[in-house]
């Protein structure tokens, strides 16, 4: 019974971490509306890999990583930041440009799909957000995720959540781009890419606002 507690406390947390639509969300929206569900899923996995990866770090250091993470200051901030805005500019690019309609009928190949979850991976890492979430969590479960049993089943339920949600997102890319024309398209993309270049500047903002502060 406690094990299936563990698991149910791992799906709501991992629905509390990947549900608020963000940056990645809006990303992963226009991965489904660009290349359709099947070829943009590695995103989806991505993200939810490295949130399982965050958990189970977090039961394994715990509090103690907490300090080593405040360390880096406002560095992750300007990086994400950074990363955001290339991201949002590039995307804004190819929809002015109309390549996504041009290329929408192209089946990526393999080694796409491969660059896409390394790279959808490497954007979540980033944030250490995710990790300061996951260890505040595991703290206060106290000794409910003690076990190894326990802690298995619970980075299981946030692996799943995470995953269900990240792959709905996709999938929602996916069925809009298949309901709009190339017009609506082309306007939906550059709104979503938008959105990723302001997320950006205010990472940034952030990361400047904790850099002078003392």
């Amino acid at each position: 019974m406690e094990t299936i507690v563990a698991f149910g406390a791992g799906i709501v947390a991992g629905l509390g971490v990947a549900a608020p639509l963000g940056a990645v969300g809006i990303l992963l929206l226009q991965e489904g509306m660009a290349w359709g569900y099947r070829a943009a899923a590695p995103a989806a996995a991505a993200v939810a890999s490295v949130d399982a990866a965050y958990c189970i770090l977090a039961l394994v250091l715990g509090a103690a990583a907490a300090p080593a993470i405040a360390a880096l200051g406002p560095w992750p901030a300007l990086l994400g930041g950074a990363v955001l805005l290339v991201l949002g500019g590039l995307g804004l690019a190819r929809t002015f440009k109309g390549a996504q309609a041009s290329n929408g009928g192209k089946a990526p190949q393999a080694a796409g799909r491969t660059r896409r979850f390394l790279a959808f991976a490497a954007l979540t890492a980033i944030n250490p957000a995710t990790l300061l979430y996951f260890i505040a969590l595991t703290a206060g479960l106290g000794g409910r995720a003690g076990s190894l049993g326990q802690a298995a089943a619970f980075t299981a339920g946030v692996a799943l959540a995470s995953l269900a949600w990240q792959s709905g997102l996709v999938l929602a890319g996916g069925l809009f781009s298949g309901r709009l024309g190339s017009g609506a398209s082309r306007w939906a993309g550059g709104v979503g890419h938008g959105s990723v270049v302001l997320l950006g500047l205010a990472a940034l903002a952030a990361g400047v606002g904790g850099w002078h502060t003392p």
